[in-house]
């Protein structure tokens, strides 16, 4: 089966230094198609840095969707013939959202504005997400965004799951006390999912926080085809058969012991994940 390249640049931004950034982005951009990419993601917050200390400092770094550098992303991937999600802080009349954007060789595809937001960086000033989680149809595959702190809610990546995603992408800014993401929890919503999943995070020190980088592509089976081992700018690649998401059917001896966690789902008894409140946050 044909595959798709993937990559994850795993870098350092600078906290409010968007000129040094872009160009981050854009070299990044460019060495990963040189390796063969389709599809190239950053982490999250690429554009501006994470750790602003109020709204009034995040503001003048933030940009519209479509904006300055949604436009000129989309003439570099027109120019090397890809697809790229990085992370940036987007403004909208007076509201700030953490955003991921995608862009390819036609321009501008989708944006997702961050849903889950903790008590943390810029997430302390932001607006909550107000679009629904979409997926977009690619050339090679069907993509779903959504960013660190989403990951940690498994009705994030299912949803995106039941919506059609081939492919589940999470820019991320992980810092030092969040190894558990890192090492466990990309790898179950990709097996519990049956999906492939791309997790992209940064390196470096921003505000008193450092963060682990640990990057990871995921096939749909659970199994980590590449991983950032150190905390230091990389990038990391593997090849994936996107459409094996849409199998998921798992035969392991045949007739005896077959597995569907997409197929054998009973949605009729979970009406207790759509309440909004459990019984112990009353």
């Amino acid at each position: 089966m044909p595959t798709t390249r993937i990559a994850a640049v795993q870098c350092d931004p600078r906290l409010a230094d968007v000129p040094h950034n872009r160009a981050m982005i854009l070299q990044g951009l460019t060495r990963a198609a040189r390796r063969g990419a389709q599809l190239v993601v950053f982490p999250e917050c690429a554009l501006s840095g994470y750790g602003f200390a109020s709204k009034r400092a995040a503001w003048p770094h933030a940009e519209t969707v479509p904006g300055p550098f949604s436009t000129v992303v989309s003439e570099e991937c027109r120019r090397l013939a890809v697809w790229t999600v990085f992370g940036m802080l987007e403004r909208d009349g007076p509201r700030l959202f953490n955003s991921a954007v995608l862009a390819g060789p036609r321009g501008l595809v989708g944006r997702y504005r961050k849903v889950h937001l903790p008590f943390l960086g810029v997430d302390r000033f932001a607006t909550r997400g107000d679009r629904p989680f979409e997926v977009h149809r690619l050339p090679f595959g069907r993509i779903g965004m959504h960013i660190c702190y989403d990951g940690s809610f498994p009705e994030a990546a299912r949803s995106l799951r039941l919506l059609g995603a081939d492919l589940l992408i999470l820019p991320t800014n992980w810092p030092e006390g969040a190894g558990i993401n890192a090492r466990h929890t990309c790898l179950v919503r990709a097996h519990e999912n049956h999906v492939h999943f791309v997790a992209c995070n940064r390196v470096g020190t921003e505000s008193g926080f450092r963060f682990i980088g640990r990057s990871q592509i995921i096939d749909c089976n659970g199994r980590a085809l590449a991983t950032a081992r150190h905390a230091r700018p990389t990038t990391i690649l593997a090849d994936l058969d996107l459409p094996a998401a849409r199998r998921t059917r798992v035969i392991l001896r045949r007739g005896k012991y077959e597995l569907d966690r997409i197929g054998h789902r009973r949605p009729e008894f979970y009406g207790a994940v759509c309440k909004r409140r459990s019984p112990d946050h009353r």
